[in-house]
């Protein structure tokens, strides 16, 4: 499935579990459809569909998920099976692994990122030639 870079991609009833904005999780957050959370989750986040944050949203908890886009507030590890996307009002503080990583200009991301490698093997390192 691809990537949903938008809050409106959600709306076609698609999403398993919300979490609203005035709602507080305390432990672990499993689904096998997708998740949109607009409130705060401690624990862990698990989903191998699509996860979205909303931007008021705040995650202190270790996320694996399919795909993400993240437009709230981030506090933990992320790894993403195949996209992740960091939407301009997004903040993540931690280390991701995902396949492919995207970073729209104003987010905000203090970690470490770990990219797959390609199913080719094509890649050949970067040689700075002076």
């Amino acid at each position: 499935m691809a990537l949903m870079g938008k809050r409106e991609d959600y709306g076609d009833g698609a999403t398993e579990t919300v979490v609203g904005a005035s709602v507080k999780i305390e432990g672990d957050l499993v689904s096998e459809g997708d998740i949109r959370v607009e409130g705060f989750v401690t624990g862990k986040v698990k989903t191998s569909k699509n996860l979205y944050v909303g931007p008021q949203a705040r995650i202190e908890a270790d996320i694996d998920a399919g795909n993400a886009v993240i437009a709230g507030n981030i506090k933990g590890e992320i790894k993403i099976k195949d996209n992740l996307l960091i939407q301009e009002t997004g903040k993540v503080s931690g280390n991701i692994s995902c396949a492919r990583l995207s970073i729209t200009e104003g987010a905000r991301f203090m970690g470490s990122c770990t990219m797959a490698m390609p199913e080719s093997g094509d890649m050949e390192p970067v040689v700075d030639e002076e």
